[in-house]
């Protein structure tokens, strides 16, 4: 058995080569805490804090309303992806969690713009959104049943 390291998590696998980093942690098995139903009860929670927080929190108005098109646009998806909070179950978790990784890629690239990066209000929410952002999508386990 050779040890394959990933996320600094030693994982005896006998599938894979000497010396060779294991690119899939599903082969592993690892146990991933977030269902289905928690992340979209999350993503419900996460887009109300988009819809809301900015606002709140006296970010400047364009930054504002980036994030209520993203909350708005966030709530739809997940209202139509199926798992046991969706309304409609017409997409797929699996393309939902395509969408997820469009979304990080997006609010990365984000932090670039200025209404974002100039104001020290709306860069904290912003990194902290994302940190947290990174964390749920790290934690859910894509793979499991509805």
């Amino acid at each position: 058995m050779t040890r394959c390291v990933r996320s600094y998590i030693l994982i005896d696998h006998p599938a894979h080569k000497r010396n060779r980093i294991c690119k899939c942690l599903e082969k592993h098995n690892m146990k991933k805490p977030l269902t289905p139903k928690a992340h979209g009860v999350l993503d419900y929670v996460f887009s109300g804090v988009q819809l809301l927080g900015p606002s709140l929190l006296g970010i400047n108005r364009k930054a504002s309303n980036t994030y209520r098109a993203i909350g708005a646009g966030f709530t739809v998806l997940n209202a139509l992806t199926n798992t046991p909070v969706g309304l409609q179950k017409r997409i797929p978790f699996k393309t939902h969690q395509k969408a997820d990784i469009g979304f990080l890629v997006g609010m990365s690239a984000l932090s670039l713009a200025a209404p974002i990066r100039k104001d020290k209000r709306a860069l904290a929410f912003h990194l902290g959104f994302l940190a947290v952002a990174i964390l749920h999508y790290a934690l859910t386990d894509y793979n499991k049943r509805s």
